[in-house]
């Protein structure tokens, strides 16, 4: 027999090589030891999560709770765990009781404000991802969200602005890149738009999504041939999505009847 603490020692390690169901041994073992010990369930929990086997992590995090109340990993965790299992009303309380004990971990707020992403309520996602970046503002992902409830609410030029912090701090994500492309055609800012969807194209190929925002761009700007040669682009990669898009996109609508969109467009 071996102690509870060697076994956690051993699946920790084997956790850390990607041995997860190794792993799971291990911490099986430490709890048939001893089942008060809340640490034995929590790793578990952890390691059922990086399995994605969410239903497990479930009871494993409920059972760390009834040990400990208190334990903030535990009620962050189960968070995660239901927001995975899209149960966001559920994941909202757990994460709301996680702060009550770690009020400045930001990854708490962060994972918070995407759940309430879900729910639209961009009111409260938006305070929960600035508290977010006010703890730590080194975090791509969390400028983006912040952007997404910033353009939820109409806030399009903050939006804009979050979204260009996202690409100082990672310039290759190309997401963000077409995101402010989107945004800036908003704002009638059509050049600068082809701009952000041509640096997406730079970063991530193939890049659909990114054709066809240079397509809309063209299109908003009159431009009926130069749209045809990028939507024609974006549809190749995906015909079912793109060319369906572009059929109710508001942006084609004065170049839509054009011959050579419609001809893409049959």
């Amino acid at each position: 027999m071996q102690d509870v603490k060697s076994l956690i020692k051993q699946g920790f390690a084997l956790r850390n090589s990607g041995k997860y169901k190794g792993a799971i041994e291990k911490f099986d073992w430490a709890i048939e030891q001893d089942a008060t010990n809340a640490k034995s369930f929590l790793y578990r929990a952890q390691t059922f999560m990086q399995m994605r086997a969410y239903e497990a992590a479930l009871k494993d995090f409920r059972m760390v709770l009834q040990l400990d109340a208190t334990n903030a990993r535990a009620w962050h965790g189960q968070g995660v765990a239901k927001a995975e299992l899209a149960l966001y009303p559920s994941a909202v309380d757990s994460f709301e009781q996680a702060l009550v004990y770690e009020p400045d971990n930001g990854k708490i707020w962060y994972n918070l404000g995407r759940a309430l992403l879900k729910l639209e309520q961009y009111e409260k996602a938006l305070a929960s991802f600035n508290t977010a970046v006010g703890i730590n503002g080194d975090k791509y992902h969390t400028w983006y969200n912040l952007a997404l409830a910033q353009a939820f609410l109409e806030q399009i030029q903050p939006a804009i602005e979050s979204l260009e912090h996202t690409t100082r701090l990672k310039p290759d994500c190309h997401y963000a890149w077409n995101y402010r492309g989107t945004l800036l055609n908003r704002l009638f800012q059509h050049q600068a738009a082809l701009e952000s969807f041509w640096k997406s194209l730079q970063h991530r190929v193939p890049n659909p999504n990114a054709w066809y925002g240079i397509a809309a761009t063209y299109a908003l700007l009159n431009n009926p041939e130069s749209a045809a040669i990028h939507l024609r682009q974006a549809i190749k990669l995906n015909p079912s999505i793109y060319s369906l898009m572009a059929r109710n996109d508001a942006n084609f609508n004065s170049v839509r009847n054009h011959p050579k969109i419609s001809l893409i467009l049959l």
